[in-house]
């Protein structure tokens, strides 16, 4: 094989990579959808202390997907019993929501949990993995996901 022959081979072979590697760009997905749920609370605060709480739930999964259910909820008897904060429907693709409450006693705890189901989208309803919301079991019982949870101690100061 001649000079010219090796040459075209080399060629064939990197021509070979180049489609190779254009395929694997043009069948890779654009990008995953990125849902967000985050529950921003002091960590320490004191005893009958106004705390501020702010949820943000979004999506930017686009095809008329929105944060469909937001729901927020604090307990300062370490869960006993619940008591709502916000609760929204079809909030559009973003909901920022700052909330307030007061503390409890020193050495107790706010607990403070929310939950969001996208709706709407392509991908059905989902919780912020992107996963299927199974009502009867994940959404009822508040597992993560589709909950976030926070706690805040109360402490004497």
């Amino acid at each position: 094989m001649g000079a010219s022959a090796c040459s075209l081979g080399l060629r064939m072979v990197r021509l070979g990579w180049a489609i190779g590697f254009m395929a694997l760009l043009l069948a890779a997905p654009a990008g995953a959808a990125e849902r967000v749920l985050t529950i921003v609370a002091p960590t320490k605060a004191a005893p009958q202390q106004r705390i501020d709480v702010t949820v943000r739930a979004s999506t930017d999964a686009g095809a008329k997907e929105q944060v469909g259910f937001l729901h927020v909820e604090f307990s300062l008897d370490d869960g006993k019993t619940w008591t709502g904060l916000c609760y929204e429907q079809n909030a559009g693709a973003t909901a920022v929501r700052p909330l307030g409450l007061t503390t409890g006693a020193a050495g107790t705890k706010v607990l403070i949990r929310a939950r969001a189901a996208y709706r709407g989208g392509a991908a059905g309803d989902v919780d912020f993995s992107g996963a299927a919301i199974k009502w009867g079991d994940s959404w009822e019982k508040w597992a993560t996901p589709p909950a976030r949870t926070v706690t805040t101690e109360v402490v004497a100061r």
